[in-house]
Formats: C-alpha cells, sequence, structure tokens
C-alpha cells in the first residue's frame, strides 16, 4: 500500500472519529478520560520504577513519589471515569482560560489588522474556560468529548486533502 493511501485512510478514520465524537460528546469524553488514566497509570509505573532503580541519584526519591501519585491518579481515574472526566473538564476550563489571557496578550503585542481577531479568540476561549469551571457539571457531559471533535475533524479534512495531493502529485 502506498503512503498516500496511508494518509488517506488515516484522515478517514479522524474524521469518522470526528464526527463520532461530535455526535456522541459524553461518549467520546469518557474514552478520552479513560486514555488519559492508563496514560497516568504507564508514566506512573515507569517514574516508579526509574526512581526506585536509581535510588542513590539525587531527586530519587521525589521522582518516585510523583510516579506513585500519577499511579494512584491514574487508578482513581479507571475506577471513577465520570469523576475523572470533571477532573478533565475543569483542567481544561484552567487551560483555556490561560491560553484566552495569552492571546490578549498577542493581540496586544502584535495589534495589526489581525488584532481583533485574536481577541475575540481570546474572548471565546475564556468564556468557554469560564463556564467549564464554574459549571463543571453541566459543561462535562459535552466539553471534552466536543473539543476532541474539534481537533479530529481538521485533522480530518487535512489528512485527507494532503493523500489527494500526494496521490496526484506522487508515487508515494
Amino acid at each position: 500500500m502506498k503512503g498516500s493511501t496511508h494518509v488517506v485512510i488515516a484522515g478517514a478514520l479522524a474524521l469518522v472519529a470526528g464526527i463520532a465524537a461530535l455526535a456522541f460528546p459524553l461518549p467520546a469524553g469518557l474514552a478520552v478520560t479513560v486514555l488519559v488514566a492508563w496514560a497516568f497509570l504507564v508514566s506512573g509505573v515507569v517514574g516508579m520504577w526509574g526512581g526506585f532503580s536509581g535510588w542513590g541519584q539525587p531527586h530519587a526519591g521525589w521522582v518516585f513519589f510523583f510516579g506513585l501519585v500519577e499511579v494512584i491518579l491514574g487508578v482513581w481515574m479507571i475506577a471513577n471515569p465520570f469523576q475523572g472526566l470533571v477532573s478533565l473538564t475543569v483542567f481544561a476550563g484552567v487551560l483555556l482560560v490561560l491560553s484566552g489571557l495569552g492571546r490578549f496578550l498577542v493581540a496586544r503585542a502584535f495589534g495589526g489588522g489581525a488584532f481583533w481577531l485574536l481577541v475575540l479568540a481570546a474572548i471565546v476561549s475564556i468564556a468557554i474556560g469560564l463556564y467549564a469551571l464554574f459549571a463543571p457539571f453541566m459543561a462535562t457531559p459535552v466539553l471534552i468529548g466536543t473539543l476532541l471533535a474539534i481537533e479530529l475533524i481538521p485533522v480530518g479534512v487535512t489528512l485527507l486533502a494532503l493523500g489527494v495531493v500526494l496521490k496526484r502529485n506522487t508515487d508515494l
């Protein structure tokens, strides 16, 4: 199979997954929560192993401790995926507020024609972030899954377009 075909298949899968996440944001959010939980668990085990195997090294105790915290967090999120989803929603809210504040700083620094577009993007990010922070139980069922969809759909379209261009222009 050619490389361009792989790109088209990846794009189609990302687009279908994005549409599914948009149609079913709660299951998509729970899937993200479980994936993050397993990432915490694996990372924590590796951190604990690194801290334990390098016990004589500086800060090995801290490495072990933070690995243990990640394991506990991962196990907790796997055991309580809905509560983990709420935690991820709050975390996403914080990131969105910080991202919006950063956009305000960029808008102020650059000014020019894109100033109002950056200000609008900042206001939207901060508004969504504040919604997630102050109404996490209302935002939880849709926010993480919708954010996943918002990411997957453009990625899918981009990969599909890239695959088509590669098929036309190369033998990849």
